[in-house]
């Protein structure tokens, strides 16, 4: 009669050649002091018991951490060039155009009775960025008396130069506000035009106003 040894811990049995049953005995193979005879079925659950309390795993755990920096992104805006519409000279009203749309141009006459006597030149503004973004940009414009939409003398002496011209004449024209896309690592470029507005007894001088420029995310 054949017989085979299983150990689940110190928990051994044999098959008896008696049919239906079959008998375990606890204790070491040497000093067996206690045997069972057993239904096959409940051999078979105490067999599943055995293979599962001996089918420990080795398993280990450790630790890392999680960081992250965050920073605030931050628009650099660097003048380069100033919006100039040159010197002209008229013998009634007239409109003087820069548009900038497609990037640096020069003055030329819009309508009315004038001539550039020396061309003017469309501004620039170059914005940085640290990510990829479109940024909006707005304008306004005032002169020295903080009036918005002029140019002046330093006297009495006005011209119309509008925020709004500016909006459609400039990088991004068209809409208010204008928008750029910009590229991380990359610098922008922003070209300033607008149209100005020659009254028809405009008294002659020297006339300027300040520009502000402003983009946000």
């Amino acid at each position: 009669m054949s017989k085979r040894i299983v150990t689940c811990l110190d928990l051994r049995w044999t098959r008896t050649a008696e049919s239906g049953y079959k008998k375990i005995f606890i204790g070491n193979e040497k000093g067996k002091k206690m045997s069972y005879r057993l239904k096959p079925y409940l051999f078979a659950v105490i067999a599943f018991l055995c293979m599962t309390m001996t089918g420990s795993a080795i398993a280990a755990t450790t630790t890392i951490t999680a960081n992250a920096t965050i920073q605030t992104a931050s628009l650099t805006l660097t003048p380069v060039t100033n919006l100039n519409f040159g010197t002209i000279v008229v013998t009634g009203g007239a409109n003087i155009l820069i548009d900038a749309t497609g990037g640096a141009a020069a003055s030329a006459v819009d309508s009315g009775l004038a001539s550039i006597t020396v061309p003017g030149t469309s501004g620039l503004v170059q914005v940085d960025s640290p990510v990829d973004a479109t940024v909006n940009i707005t304008y306004t414009v005032a002169d020295s008396t903080s009036a918005a939409d002029k140019l002046d003398d330093g006297a009495t002496h006005t011209m119309d130069f509008t925020a709004a011209s500016m909006h459609t004449y400039s990088t991004g024209g068209g809409t208010n506000p204008g928008t750029l896309a910009l590229t991380a690592g990359t610098t922008g470029d922003l070209h300033i035009g607008g149209l100005l507005q020659i009254g028809a007894a405009q008294t002659p001088g020297a006339y300027s106003g300040t520009i502000t420029v402003n983009v946000n995310y």
